[in-house]
């Protein structure tokens, strides 16, 4: 019996609660499609294997299958002669299990250390990984190869090391580094190196194009190719010795933004085939083009959002959402065309179509969003509830989200906003926001809910914010600076700047210097040092275990509130992080969120 039936709560709830995207870390090859799985009743990561029709689990409930690299991960499992080796659970060890046994077995562990980035190199039998030791706020990371029994080092001194790649035939070796104070998607090069049969460095060089790199990838044939904004966006490039030769056509991004770790979004199978994204709109379209990159024809037509492409035997494979399925793992043949789902979240057949919109900014600029409309009721305008993305450089995709689903059902018109800032939309856009967070969201938000409310899509008068984590910031702050929202909803949400930075984990220890600036700024854009300028009431949900944005700030924050009689509610997940996954926690939230949002006067006949 699942939690539903034991709480007997609404069906409706329950698949409210559910992740649209639980679908994620593809890897393919010629013993089938590997990819993680969100449990729908624990909310842990299940590693699934699809071979012969059959799409099955491999590792066993109790186990969480996933990387705490960089407080994200990424890339969490991989195959290696007849096995799959993957990093489980707050351990952060390495377990092996063979695709014939149902027990996995200890493989690999090291005190206070955490592995992802997996990548097999078959013809050594061994495995490649980016390997962080130390805590979270003090980590070291290195690139190293383990076998059974054998660690050896291949490249450390870099701040951050990321995307290992191997040529097919194990001659070379290609990566991602970084260095303080830049996120990959900032400033970020690219190493080279040639190997020597037993799979150490014979010599190795940097190409930097002056941007950010990402993702290289070797074609079948042995061409290296990785993705650079060092133009103005994240697009294609065949790399030889020093030169960099361009392959995608389009001036738009062609990957996300680079927040984990073993992220795929182009492939070339061979000299004449690239697959590989290109963003329109917010929305991912999965192309196919020739060895030089000119486009031959679209892929995966439905899909708006791409988690993962691989390819094996002919296949592209890839785990896509789009605007009528949730997280879905398909397979395309490259040679006919033919499409077969393999795995597939639920999606019922009422999801809301998405509408992107456009709002006007001063000095030729624009803020975008996805919008979301229930249904007509004798010409009253819906209340509205505006979402604020994380990051603040990820980015919202126009596919179904149960969430969204549950709140239009009740009446609600939802916005899913892309500020400046956000990933998708090319460097300059991304960049935008450098030293201007908590003033340029804020004024985006704005400027969004005041075009919903000329185009008579919104009730004026009910206005709804939420968003989490770095959102969260902007919700507060919005709040802070405008009457406009009647209320808000911060989920994990940044209150204090300035301690944040003094806290947070390693990855993003110097990211607020970008966003906000010197001591100064970071207080004075601090919702916690506003606190006069709010008015609007705030619920705010919070993990007991969040180790980014720590419990006793949130608290603080609706302490302080209160005392100037705002009506500040605290709902606290004491077995959750960064993040609320477990589904009877979501189901919580949710319930509570909507009802705070009713009694502020969003409650819809």
């Amino acid at each position: 019996m699942n939690d539903c039936e034991l709480q007997d709560l609404d069906d409706d709830l329950c698949q409210a609660a559910l992740p649209a995207d639980g679908l994620s870390d593809l890897r393919a090859n010629e013993a089938g499609a590997f990819w993680l799985a969100a449990d729908p009743t624990t909310g842990r990561r299940r590693l699934w294997h699809w071979v012969n029709d059959r799409a099955r689990p491999l590792t066993p409930p109790e186990l969480d299958v996933t990387s705490r690299v960089n407080g994200y991960g990424g890339g969490a499992h991989a195959y290696l002669d007849g096995t799959v080796i993957f990093v489980a659970d707050d351990t952060q060890r390495l377990y092996r299990q063979s695709l014939t046994e149902e027990e996995p077995r200890l493989w690999w562990s090291l005190p206070d250390t955490r592995y992802g980035g997996l990548t097999a190199d078959p013809r050594r039998q061994r495995l490649l990984a980016v390997e962080e030791q130390g805590s979270a706020r003090k980590a070291t990371q290195r690139l190293v190869a383990l076998s059974d029994n054998e660690r050896t080092v291949l490249s450390e001194g870099a701040d951050f090391h990321g995307a290992p790649a191997l040529s097919a035939n194990g001659k070379r070796l290609a990566w991602v580094e970084w260095a303080f104070p830049h996120m990959p998607w900032q400033r970020a090069h690219l190493v080279i190196a040639d190997l020597d049969p037993d799979g150490h460095i014979l010599h190795q060089h940097v190409w930097d194009g002056g941007g950010a790199v990402t993702q290289p990838c070797f074609s079948g044939d042995g061409n290296l190719v990785v993705i650079s904004d060092h133009c103005g966006w994240w697009q294609p490039y065949l790399i030889e010795g020093d030169n960099a030769y361009p392959l995608g056509e389009h001036p738009a991004d062609h990957v996300p933004t680079p927040w984990q770790l073993g992220e795929c979004h182009h492939l070339w199978p061979d000299r004449h085939t690239g697959l590989l994204l290109r963003f329109h709109e917010g929305a991912a379209q999965t192309v196919q083009v020739d060895g030089l990159g000119h486009e031959h024809h679209r892929l995966l037509s439905d899909a708006t959002r791409v988690i993962g492409l691989a390819t094996a035997e002919g296949w592209l494979y890839a785990i896509t959402q789009g605007p009528s399925h949730a997280a879905r793992l398909a397979r395309v043949s490259l040679s006919t065309g033919h499409q077969q789902t393999l795995h597939a979240l639920p999606t019922p057949d009422d999801a809301p179509p998405p509408t992107y919109i456009s709002a006007p900014l001063p000095g030729d600029e624009h803020v975008t969003a996805f919008v979301y409309l229930p249904g007509a009721t004798d010409d009253v305008l819906p209340p509205l509830i505006m979402r604020v993305h994380g990051g603040p450089t990820a980015a919202c995709y126009p596919v179904f989200d149960p969430l969204i689903r549950w709140w239009v059902r009740q009446g609600y018109a939802v916005v899913d906003l892309n500020p400046r800032g956000s990933g998708n939309f090319g460097r300059a856009f991304r960049e935008r926001l450098a030293g201007q967070w908590g003033r340029l969201d804020v004024e985006d938000a704005i400027a969004m809910a005041d075009e919903l409310v000329a185009r008579r899509l919104v009730d004026p008068g009910r206005l709804f914010l939420r968003g989490q984590s770095a959102g969260g910031f902007t919700v507060l702050n919005t709040l802070a600076s405008t009457r406009r929202f009647c209320a808000g909803a911060s989920l994990y949400g940044v209150t204090d700047a300035q301690r944040l930075a003094s806290m947070t984990h390693r990855f993003e220890s110097k990211y607020l210097d970008w966003l906000l600036g010197d001591d100064r700024v970071r207080q004075e854009a601090s919702p916690i040092n506003r606190l006069n300028d709010f008015s609007a009431p705030i619920i705010f949900f919070q993990g007991g275990l969040d180790a980014v944005v720590l419990p006793d700030q949130t608290l603080s924050m609706a302490r302080a509130l209160r005392q100037r009689q705002i009506k500040a509610e605290v709902v606290l997940f004491p077995d959750e992080g960064h993040g609320i996954r477990h589904p009877s926690n979501r189901q919580r939230l949710i319930a509570r969120e909507l009802a705070f949002f009713a009694a502020q006067g969003g409650k819809v006949s």
